[in-house]
């Protein structure tokens, strides 16, 4: 019997099971380059390590948590964006400490949508941003990401009534940020139009140029909040912690929910967290560098057999264009069962990505070496 509530059906199926397939049947012959998984290779700095280790001695290290974050973890966040954006914050109302940014994608949505209110997401994006909208009873829109607007969203797209917009820069999948001039376009929209709109800035420490900035750096605050994880600025994505910052009314509707779901981060994970924040200047930059050489690396190798690639300014994804008439899944399947290399087919991350791959650098330099000479081998 099938106990699956109706609300779960669209997001059961899994549509690359077939390129898992080619994987495992190409990982027999010989060792998988695997460009697929945005999972940070490189090891969180001993540093929040030890901080960690430390904290396991506390008196209440053992104890629940508390949903909105240890006070210390709220600091620490009100320090690093005051520190980073010159944006003060109050620890109390404008930040929430998250089980990962993922939790606040997923619940979002519930917190702040009735069923029926039309909540938008970018397409091509990470899937949850639509599986949220959608399991809250609100009806999901897509706002599509095309390269002839440097994939940013139309944001004349963006349909009366909608209540929720999420958007994602620097983005996963592209590569790509957004400058000063769409995000106080996007802000005075949802002035206007009255919706709540939501930047998950995951990456926004993974950078190649200018410094990526967001709604709230741009006085948005009134209608905006941002998502923080140390996921991958710190390579602590199996730590799940995050924040949320911003607007103190959306938060506290978010805040409302998680009384309900759950206790919050372990504390000796926000005790390490205070000392990967309150150190980011100097932990950073060397993860930063290496991402960098990877992301050239890379582009070289790819530029030099003919590839079509789209600019990195921030992440560690190069976003390419498949080539001829071939879909992203074939193309992707093509590739692992002719050289053993992975990459993430784009139409994975929505309709939108069809046409495009996505390489992950988390993964070392003679990884990516092999990679290249692999599929030098291809015929495109």
């Amino acid at each position: 019997m099938d106990y699956h509530a109706r609300r779960l059906k669209p997001f059961l199926e899994y549509p690359f099971a077939e390129i898992d397939r080619a994987k495992t049947e190409a990982a027999k012959k010989m060792r998988v380059v695997d460009f697929g998984v945005g999972d940070p290779d490189i090891p969180t700095d001993k540093a929040i390590q030890g901080a960690l280790v430390a904290a396991l001695h506390h008196d209440d290290a053992h104890k629940y948590p508390g949903y909105a974050g240890e006070p210390d973890f709220r600091r620490a966040a009100v320090r690093y964006i005051l520190n980073r954006w010159h944006i003060k914050l109050d620890h109390d109302r404008e930040i929430l400490a998250l089980i990962g940014s993922k939790e606040c994608i997923a619940h979002l949505p519930i917190a702040v949508l009735d069923p029926g209110d039309i909540g938008c997401y970018p397409d091509p994006g990470y899937p949850v941003y639509k599986a949220g909208i959608a399991l809250s009873g609100g009806v999901p829109h897509a706002l599509r990401l095309r390269p002839e607007l440097g994939f940013l969203p139309d944001l004349g797209e963006i349909p009366d009534g909608a209540k929720l917009v999420w958007l994602n820069y620097p983005n996963n999948p592209t590569g790509q940020d957004a400058g000063e001039y769409f995000w106080r376009e996007a802000i005075e929209l949802a002035r206007k139009r009255g919706f709540i709109l939501v930047n998950d800035a995951a990456y926004v420490e993974l950078y190649y140029g200018d410094r990526p900035k967001g709604p709230l750096a741009y006085g948005g605050k009134d209608v905006a909040v941002e998502i923080y994880s140390l996921s991958k600025s710190f390579s602590m994505c199996g730590w799940r912690i995050a924040f949320v910052a911003g607007n103190a009314d959306i938060i506290a509707a978010l805040g409302s929910l998680k009384k309900n779901i759950d206790s919050g981060v372990f504390r000796p994970i926000q005790y390490a967290a205070i000392t990967a924040l309150d150190n980011f200047a100097e932990l950073i930059p060397p993860v930063r560098k290496i991402y960098r050489r990877r992301i050239e690396k890379l582009r070289a190798g790819l530029e030099e057999l003919g590839w079509e690639l789209f600019p990195t300014p921030a992440t560690f994804y190069v976003w390419a264009k498949v080539p001829g008439k071939i879909s992203s899944a074939d193309f992707a399947k093509k590739l692992i069962e002719r050289a053993g290399v992975v990459v993430l087919p784009g139409s994975a991350m929505g309709p939108g990505g069809e046409g495009f791959v996505r390489f992950s650098l988390t993964l070392p330099e003679n990884e990516i070496e092999l990679g290249l000479e692999r599929l030098k081998k291809v015929e495109l």
